[in-house]
């Protein structure tokens, strides 16, 4: 979708269905730095409907501990990912949420998180020149 993840070997995705476990499914997420963006399946439609990040690097060159998995089981809007979810499965009839995972900096990458996530942002800003549904403030 980005074609500058495209360079990125650690990658993955996963699908997030309602009643599934968060925790579970995004099990074979490496809690490293890198950045994420979610698919909104619904109603034969598939949007772009959040854009994101792990991994905040300190003046000292090390990063703070949460990685990838970490951040995508933490919060969303002042709740727990997990419930954030359930309540868009009800409120937006979503068939399914496309998890999209990109480690940008381990042995082999060195992009700090917050560039990448810029990038991709700003490729997304200039197509639908808004952000997507479920970021708030960039």
């Amino acid at each position: 979708m980005f074609s500058e993840l495209e360079k990125y070997k650690n990658k993955g995705h996963f699908f997030f269905e309602k009643g599934d476990n968060l925790k579970e499914a995004s099990k074979n997420v490496p809690n490293l730095p890198g950045v994420y963006y979610i698919l909104k399946l619904a109603q034969g439609k598939v949007e772009i409907v959040y854009i994101g990040k792990s991994g905040t690097i300190l003046q000292n060159g090390s990063f703070k501990e949460q990685g990838l998995q970490s951040r995508l089981n933490n919060k969303q809007d002042g709740m727990k990912r997990q419930l954030f979810f359930e309540g868009k499965f009800n409120e937006e009839k979503i068939d399914a949420l496309d998890l999209y995972w990109f480690v940008t900096f381990d042995k082999s990458e060195r992009d700090l998180p917050s560039y990448v996530e810029s990038i991709i942002m700003q490729r997304y800003f200039e197509v639908h020149g808004r952000l997507p549904e479920w970021n708030k403030e960039f």
